[in-house]
């Protein structure tokens, strides 16, 4: 059977972030949420999500073809909620 990424993700404490083989990367914020990078599987690039209510200025999804931009997302998302 296939290892389930999310299976260990809510033993996360606040702040930690961990990284998979793939360059993915899961996290909890500051406040508590759940903060995913992932590659996109129908279309190159990647997407960052946050599981949160949407603020003011800050989404909670970015899908991009930069891993640079994906990467500051991440840790903005981190930060922010």
């Amino acid at each position: 059977m296939a290892e389930n990424p999310n299976d260990d993700l809510s033993a996360l404490q606040p702040g930690q972030v961990e990284s998979k083989d793939n360059g993915e990367r899961f996290g909890r914020s500051a406040g508590g949420c759940l903060v995913q990078l992932r590659r996109r599987v129908s279309e190159p690039g990647f997407v960052v999500t946050v599981d949160a209510e949407p603020r003011p200025g800050v989404p909670t999804e970015l899908i991009t073809h930069e891993w640079a931009a994906a990467n500051a997302a991440f840790d903005r998302y981190m930060h922010e909620y």
